[in-house]
């Protein structure tokens, strides 16, 4: 037995019917019958009035005893037997019709042939001799007709002590048959108990698994925002040590320019030094020199002086000498000073070269120093850029995972839509049958959702399906036939359509599935104009367009569905 499907009539239902129907054409022929008699008991007194004439007393005796026996009779016509008729004063020419019924009583259906006979049969004679007799007979007859009665009364007891052994009988076989139809009835609705606990189960297997789909989701969405963070945070980190790196490169390149001046001002610096060191040397030999001459001059004076001593002769040699003397005295002045001079400079010199010396090994410190840092970059330039590759293959491993899920969820994702909108057109149905809460309008959308997603079509979940590997090995090729026949392209091409064309694809495969009738014919002109428009509309106009397309092809499902159940 399906759901809102009208149930058959069972073999209870038609013996209760048969039943019903003997018990009412056993009625209705009581009642011919009783009608037949009670017309026959008027029609006698009538006659016999207009036969008897002698006497207003016996005939008033008469009518009153017909009059007392047409009622018992009237009242037990339908408990007689066909006897019970034939006893009586009936005519030769009525005709008695015998009839069975269920229970086996018989019916007696009486017809008069005609009027004349009875007038035939009533031909009275003016004498007296004759009415008298007519009067006795009449007599004879109703005293007849009185043990007759009592007859009748006694086979009408006996008739109803055997109708209510019948009636009993009866209401055992209906008792009987109610039983078995409440056990049929027990069976059926313990069938339907159990339909209902296994829908039960598979509705919640399938709220766990859509529960499950649904955690599954969000975990991957939350996996998806923590890899975009840390996606995010490696670019960050990545761009960072590239700005590092690109300033640890521009320090490196200023700090080899300038340890290359530092050795050039060194190299220069040094051969100053040298150039220095060989003046000196030189003006260090020449003030030996000089100095070697004033010892020889002075010791030259000490002569010339003991000369002067021994010689003071003659004046003109000891001007000459004393001319000499201031001559060489000067020129030993300018000797000193210039070799103070030198001096002087030996020592700027010196001191300039201990300046450079030191300016030397401060930026020979420095180039080590810089040297280090820069093997220490260039050591965590190695280390981030292996770092920064395992990070890339890190990220690629994310965004191939990322992609798998994605893919997963675009399989699963119309499916489990459709499923859910299924199963809540179902909860809302059985709601109705299990519980005994009557739907309401509020519910609405969950039936319209499901009975879209039931008898709609919809080339996302259908493509899911085989991408899914969702249809059975053996009905694959049919099912494949079946989609490019629907879709005009195959499940392996989808999304063949962008959002907009593949709606209206999705109403036009709908109704191609429908059996055409009369019923949706103005619906049907209505949906083919709205398509021809959405051709040759605005991009702007497409969504109105498109939303209004789908809402004739949900009502052209729901009439040809509406019209098939009245059928």
């Amino acid at each position: 037995m399906g759901w809102g499907k009208i149930d058959k009539k069972s073999s209870g239902d038609k013996e209760r019917a048969e039943i019903a129907r003997k018990a009412k054409l056993k009625k209705e022929k009581s009642q011919v019958a009783a009608v037949a008699v009670a017309a026959r008991r008027d029609t006698n007194p009538t006659a016999l009035g207009q036969k008897v004439g002698f006497s207003r007393a016996l005939v008033k005796l008469a009518k009153t005893c017909v009059k007392t026996e047409s009622m018992e009779s009237a009242l037990h016509a339908s408990c007689r037997t066909p006897e019970q008729f034939v006893s009586e004063s009936v005519p030769e020419d009525i005709k008695v019709i015998k009839s069975t019924t269920s229970v086996g009583n018989p019916c007696i259906m009486c017809t008069s042939l005609s009027s004349e006979t009875v007038t035939r049969n009533t031909v009275v004679t003016n004498s007296t001799v004759a009415e008298l007799d007519s009067s006795i007979k009449l007599i004879e007859k109703l005293a007849r007709q009185e043990r007759d009665l009592k007859s009748a009364k006694t086979q009408a007891g006996s008739l109803r002590a055997e109708i209510e052994v019948l009636n009993q009988k009866h209401r055992l076989e209906i008792q009987k048959q109610l039983d078995q139809l409440n056990e049929r009835h027990r069976k059926e609705i313990n069938a339907m108990k159990l339909n209902l606990e296994e829908v039960e189960a598979t509705r919640q297997k399938a709220s766990t698994d859509l529960r499950k789909v649904r955690e599954k989701n969000s975990a991957v969405r939350a996996e998806r925002r923590e890899l975009d963070l840390r996606l995010a945070t490696m670019s960050e980190e990545v761009v960072r040590l590239g700005e590092r790196i690109s300033t640890l490169e521009e320090q490196k390149s200023d700090a080899l320019v300038s340890a290359k001046f530092m050795s050039i001002a060194l190299s220069s610096s040094a051969q100053d030094v040298k150039a220095c060191q060989l003046k000196l040397h030189v003006v260090q030999e020449h003030s030996a020199t000089f100095q070697q001459q004033v010892r020889s001059l002075r010791v030259e004076n000490h002569r010339i002086r003991q000369e002067q001593s021994r010689i003071a002769s003659t004046s003109n040699r000891l001007q000459q000498l004393e001319t000499k003397y201031e001559n060489l005295k000067s020129d030993h002045y300018s000797l000193e000073d210039k070799h103070n001079e030198l001096q002087d400079d030996a020592d700027r010199y010196e001191s300039e070269h201990a300046e450079y010396k030191e300016d030397a090994e401060y930026y020979r410190k420095k180039r080590n120093a810089l040297r280090d840092e820069l093997e220490s970059a260039e050591g965590d330039l190695q280390k981030m850029t292996a770092k920064y590759a395992s990070m890339q293959s890190s990220r690629d491993a994310i965004r191939k995972k990322y992609q798998d899920l994605k893919d997963a969820h675009d399989i699963v994702g119309p499916l489990v839509k459709i499923g859910a909108d299924i199963r809540l057109r179902f909860l809302d149905q059985a709601r109705d049958t299990a519980l005994k809460i009557s739907r309401c309008e509020a519910d609405m959308a969950l039936r319209t959702n499901g009975n879209v997603a039931a008898h709609r079509e919809n080339a996302a979940a259908d493509a899911a399906l085989f991408n899914g590997n969702f249809i059975p090995e053996e009905y694959e090729d049919e099912a494949e036939e079946i989609f490019q026949k629907l879709y005009n392209h195959q499940a392996s091409d989808y999304p063949f359509f962008d959002s907009i064309s593949g709606r209206q694809n999705d109403c036009e495969a709908t109704l191609s599935i429908i059996t055409t009738s009369s019923v949706s014919a103005i619906l049907r002109e209505e949906w083919r104009v709205v398509w021809n428009t959405i051709f040759h509309c605005s991009t702007n106009n497409k969504m109105s367009l498109i939303e209004k397309l789908e809402s004739l092809t949900n009502e052209i499902v729901e009439v040809e569905r509406l019209s098939r159940r009245r059928r």
